[in-house]
């Protein structure tokens, strides 16, 4: 098996583990949703929109998982699309074509895009009225970041394959999902003998 291979192997490998690490996590906040949705209040139904959203959003994201997957059983097994061919060794495109390598990598980059904007826009829309912080944020904050590490992943393996500008937009969704999980997983204030130690800390020196 060639260096390249090997790499390949390694790109789509990491992707895999990470978003399956992804949908495992995202468990929680799609039990809490659950309960939540129970109650016929706003709340309430704005709870099983986003649970709605939430397994939308994973079902788009296993798609992707199971196409990368696909992938990387071709990388390891040399294939790269087929297409019939006559005797004399000319394409017969009248049969069904298997994908490229390459076409599915771009359809799984596409599935994530998905995953990512609906996550954003579905699952925790940000308006003034409803944040829509996460119900679980150590959960879900570690499926976001996951997600993101999956998403850099397929980003290296479609930059090693010359796909500059579609990595370049792997990059852009990781942002995105780094200030999704600022918005929806915020950070405890540290309260008590802590915070007025670091309160002493911050004069230090001024």
């Amino acid at each position: 098996m060639t260096d390249q291979h090997t790499a390949h192997e390694s790109h789509l490998a990491e992707a895999v583990t990470a978003l399956l690490a992804c949908h495992d996590q995202l468990g929680d906040e799609a039990l809490a949703l659950l309960a939540a949705e129970k109650d016929d209040t706003p709340q309430g139904r704005r709870a099983r929109k986003a649970r709605t959203a939430l397994r939308d959003t994973a079902d788009t994201l296993l798609t992707a998982v199971q196409t990368l997957a696909t992938v990387h059983g071709s990388v390891a097994l040399g294939i790269d699309g087929a297409v019939s061919h006559n005797a004399n060794g000319t394409p017969v495109t009248l049969l069904p074509m298997l994908s490229t390598q390459q076409t599915l990598l771009l359809d799984a980059w596409e599935l994530l895009q998905d995953a990512v904007d609906h996550l954003d826009t579905k699952t925790f829309p940000a308006t003034k009225k409803n944040p829509a912080p996460a119900r679980e944020p150590a959960r879900t904050g570690g499926a976001l970041l996951r997600l993101r590490d999956g998403v850099l992943a397929l980003g290296r393996e479609l930059d090693a394959r010359g796909l500059g500008d579609d990595a370049a937009e792997c990059r852009d969704s990781a942002e995105q999902l780094e200030r999704l999980e600022a918005r929806v997983c915020p950070q405890p204030v540290p309260t008590g003998p802590v915070s007025a130690e670091a309160g002493v800390l911050q004069g230090v020196g001024r």
